[in-house]
């Protein structure tokens, strides 16, 4: 059996990006720690109630749109709904299908809570150029995109 290894440049280069990942991640603790503070949410809640502002979701959509296993998205969700945050709905013909959406509360909070505003983070990605601000953004949505979907691969077994 014949092993394909990937060349050294290209290992150094995905350690490379690894870590400046990892770098940027601790960048966002002050952002979190800031958000428990004033309004008891994580990141991955409040993503999830910004993916709500565009309109009630089914469960399965949400879940994936914030890249959630439904187990995972049940749990958040449970959290939420006990806090008034969304209101969940499960259609009278097939109780499976549950809709989830923001509610009135939510949507308050979420008008209230400027988590970014004037943090480090944002101050270092206003300075940025436009050209660079681009390119973060083009490359971080791909990252979340290909890791979202293998994730889905593996959860799918292949």
């Amino acid at each position: 059996m014949t092993t394909i290894s990937t060349p050294r440049p290209i290992q150094n280069q995905t350690r490379e990006a690894l870590l400046a990942y990892l770098d940027a991640l601790t960048l966002a603790e002050p952002i979190q720690a800031r958000l428990w503070q004033l309004a008891h949410l994580t990141l991955t809640q409040v993503s999830l109630l910004r993916e709500l502002r565009s309109g009630s979701q089914t469960a399965g959509v949400l879940g994936q749109a914030v890249g959630l296993s439904p187990t995972s998205l049940t749990r958040l969700v449970d959290r939420l709904e006990g806090r008034g945050l969304v209101i969940r709905r499960r259609e009278s013909e097939d109780r499976r299908c549950v809709e989830i959406r923001l509610s009135a509360a939510g949507e308050r909070l979420l008008g209230e809570v400027k988590i970014f505003r004037g943090s480090h983070l944002h101050r270092a990605v206003d300075s940025m150029t436009p050209d660079e601000r681009r390119r973060l953004t083009v490359g971080l949505k791909r990252l979340v995109e290909l890791a979202r979907s293998i994730v889905a691969q593996d959860e799918q077994g292949g």
